[in-house]
Parts: structure tokens; sequence; C-alpha cells
């Protein structure tokens, strides 16, 4: 038997890379980050009785983080999400762990900013909050195997 290792959400981050998976650039300040999946269902039903069948699937890489202004580091603000979403831009995104164990599971695919919203709320910080709408299929790479 392995050892049982419990995975903190902490670890995982999010990487966005508008030139195509060369050069990633880390979100900073991340409050959440998910990555949603969803199969439509088709109603298959008839006499013979209730069925469904899977249909069309879709995913999404939603993430929320606090508005930065240094992006000399390598960073993304909201204001170079903005130039990506405004362009159209198809960009390349990893989620997972920055120095990944035997175990851990990184995800890569590429996509476009479905949503980017931004708040500025009295006494907050700015939080910006936002969705890549992912092109075809996602690559689950996992550490060690």
């Amino acid at each position: 038997m392995g050892v049982r290792r419990e995975i903190s959400g902490n670890d995982y981050l999010l990487f966005i890379d508008p030139a195509g998976g060369t050069n990633y650039y880390l979100v900073v300040c991340l409050t959440s980050n998910s990555i949603e999946r969803t199969t439509n269902e088709i109603d298959a039903a008839s006499k013979c009785g209730p069925n469904l069948l899977p249909g069309t699937q879709s995913i999404k890489v939603n993430f929320e983080f606090h508005d930065v202004l240094d992006t000399s580091n390598g960073e993304v603000s909201e204001g170079a999400l903005h130039a990506l979403w405004a362009a159209k831009t198809i960009i390349s995104w990893k989620f997972g762990v920055t120095s990944p164990a035997a175990g851990d599971v990184t995800y890569t695919g590429t996509g476009f900013l479905g949503t980017l919203n931004m708040t500025a709320a009295q006494n907050s910080p700015t939080t910006v909050s936002s969705s890549i709408a992912v092109q075809g299929s996602i690559t689950q790479t996992v550490t060690g195997s």
C-alpha cells in the first residue's frame, strides 16, 4: 500500500501563457481556482422508459484573485488579462503544483477568456474573477507515472 497524502488547495496554482505554452505566467494572489467539467444530458426517453445519453462536453477554468500592479516578475494583472480578453487571444494554461511530487496531477490546455470581471468594493482589495473557456480536450499529467 502507498502512503496517503492529503492534497491542499493552497498548492494548486494557475499559470497562463499568451504565447502558446512556452512561457507561463503565475496568476498571483489567487483566492480560488477550479476546473469545471460538464457533460450535457440528451433525453433519449421512449415508450420503453426513461433514458439519458451523454451529450456535448465543455470545460471551464475558473479563477479569482486580488489584482496586482507589479507585473515585472512574470505575474498576471487585470490589465494584462483585459488585453487578452479584448483581442480574443487563444492562450495556454496550466493548473497544478509549482513543483509536483510523485502522484501530483497537472492539467494543461488552450482556450480564451470567456469572462473577466473586476470588483472594487470599499475597504477591500480589488478582486478579479475570470474563466477560461477551454478549446478541445485537456491533458492530464500525473507526476512519476
